[in-house]
């Protein structure tokens, strides 16, 4: 029996794909995790955190990257060191 992952939806998303992804592995309707992430928001004001920390770490449906290696991959390719020796003080 093939293991389920719990990973953020391609197709499914209006922002990050999260509750798309949610609804996929639970089996419920996107919608209703919609409005339960919404209720959340309104009660506790941690939703967005939460969301954020999901978006974070939950890895996109058909990759093994989450969100935190694209954010490091993109640091990583736009900081770059305009001087390749670093010990040369010259």
């Amino acid at each position: 029996m093939p293991t389920r992952q719990l990973t953020r939806s391609k197709t499914n998303r209006v922002l990050g794909g999260v509750a798309g992804g949610i609804a996929a592995f639970t089996g419920i309707d996107s919608g209703i995790v919609r409005l339960v992430t919404a209720l959340v928001v309104i009660l506790t004001g941690v939703g967005p955190i939460l969301y954020i920390l999901a978006w974070i770490i939950l890895p996109e449906e058909g990759s093994s990257t989450s969100g935190l290696d694209s954010i490091i991959a993109a640091f990583k390719s736009h900081s770059g060191n305009s001087n390749p020796n670093p010990g040369d003080l010259r």
